[in-house]
């Protein structure tokens, strides 16, 4: 048996006492489904980068890697602002840097556009688990927007950065892009602090094997390709490039970056949230180690599918004795939470959801593929009902034309918030005590992005 469309063959599937004998369950590793071609494997020709794309949501500081890795890369810097980051935070962070290729947007509350339609969804959303709404998110929309105005302008290679991924460096960032000329979408791994969602860092610290996979958190995306779009719903950058992967068309560099470290049982309705993007996620992707395709995801694998996952959060349980006693409560209780929504999931739902998003895939491949690709920027923003934001400090020039880009570029040392591992931050958090003039420990907020 054959991975769909990559010709790798499978290990034999064994699966724990408990999970289904179809060998339908839960997986630790998805590395079979993903190309580990790296850049010393693949004939690499140079491939320019037209735009690094940051859907920011935290303070300004953030973004340092980011301005750096855009002006070495001598390419646009597109930043669409929303949560805790201010654009006038921006503009300073910019002008400190004398960065001039940036298009900073601030990102209206509850934004919305005729091309970010998704009815076919749309119409599923109300019957998913209430945990779903338990936190905002505007992150599907800006990298959706990203993808959009790449479309627009006619930029063909960009990358995704999120304004919490640390330690890129340009020639790394340059042999990822470059891959590009081979494959449609190709990845950088989180391996620290490790991109998981919180019952993927349970299964680990109660001491199972996990593996991360390709985000979206440091993607590099041809956008001349037949491209996805990223639902409004957790693991959504794993639906984007699902195709990709299906048709072993989804690469990975080999090449490794952090993110900032944070508490991932810190909430646990967190893990609630996540569970029902976790299972359609897992779901669809356990197909493909299966060598089905996305025509399988019907209402009885759905079934199958989910009795596993109720016996892969279990077994966390049963061996959460193998947590450090420190997080060990923490853990157990935004476990369970899972536990609690996943007892809600219904197979019907999950088959509803995954036609629903196959509905809405077509209608957006049609409706990108009519878009013109040839627009100037402002007359892109102006489709989008977009503006770009303007300086607003006492003393400095106010652009007032309503498609003119602020632009500034990048002078002087890097200066990266802090990060850590989460045993660090424990550390740190713990030493600060009251004193207001110690250095405050900078976390990563994805569910808020």
């Amino acid at each position: 048996m054959t991975v769909a469309g990559l010709g790798l063959p499978l290990a034999p599937a064994e699966p724990p006492t408990g999970q289904p004998a179809e060998g339908i369950r839960q997986h630790d590793t998805h590395r079979a489904l993903v190309d580990q071609a790296g850049p010393r494997d693949v004939p690499l020709a140079s491939q320019a980068l037209d735009a690094i794309i940051v859907p920011a949501s935290r303070p300004a500081a953030n973004l340092d890697q980011a301005v750096t890795l855009a002006r070495a890369a001598n390419c646009r810097l597109l930043i669409l602002c929303s949560h805790r980051v201010r654009p006038i935070q921006v503009q300073e962070l910019l002008r400190e840097r004398s960065f001039k290729q940036a298009i900073v947007i601030d990102l209206p509350d509850g934004y919305h556009h005729p091309l970010l339609d998704f009815p076919a969804l749309r119409s599923v959303r109300r019957d998913l688990p209430d945990a779903c709404s338990s936190y905002v998110t505007d992150l599907s929309t800006k990298r959706n927007v990203g993808l959009l105005l790449a479309r627009m302008l006619g930029w063909q290679r960009i990358f995704f950065l999120d304004d919490d991924i640390r330690d890129i460096a340009h020639p790394d960032l340059q042999s990822t892009v470059s891959m590009l000329g081979s494959f449609p979408a190709v990845g950088m791994r989180v391996t620290d602090y490790p991109d998981n969602s919180v019952v993927c860092h349970a299964h680990r610290v109660t001491g199972a094997s996990q593996d991360v996979f390709v985000t979206g958190a440091a993607l590099a995306v041809d956008c001349h390709a037949d491209i996805g779009f990223f639902p409004d719903v957790y693991n959504e950058d794993w639906l984007f490039f699902f195709d990709d992967a299906a048709h072993g068309r989804l690469a990975t560099s080999g090449l490794e970056v952090t993110q900032l470290a944070y508490e991932p049982f810190a909430d646990p309705q967190r893990a609630a949230w996540q569970e029902f993007g976790d299972v359609l996620a897992e779901g669809l992707y356990g197909l493909l180690h299966l060598g089905r395709g996305v025509q399988d995801a019907n209402r009885d694998y759905w079934a199958k599918f989910l009795e596993a996952r109720q016996s892969f959060l279990e077994a966390i349980n049963e061996r959460s004795h193998l947590a450090d006693v420190d997080i060990r409560e923490q853990m157990v209780l935004s476990v369970k939470s899972a536990l609690g929504c996943s007892a809600g999931i219904k197979p019907e739902l999950c088959e509803r959801y995954v036609r629903a998003w196959r509905q809405d895939l077509a209608e957006w491949r049609r409706r990108i593929a009519r878009m013109p690709a040839t627009m100037a920027l402002d007359e892109a923003l102006e489709e989008l009902r977009l503006s770009p934001a303007t300086d607003r400090h006492p003393g400095w020039p106010v652009q007032r034309h309503p498609g003119a880009v602020t632009e500034h570029g990048v002078r002087g040392p890097v200066m990266l918030p802090w990060s850590g591992t989460l045993k660090e931050l424990a550390e740190r958090a713990g030493g600060l005590g009251n004193d207001p003039a110690k250095e405050p420990v900078l976390t990563s907020d994805y569910y808020q992005g």
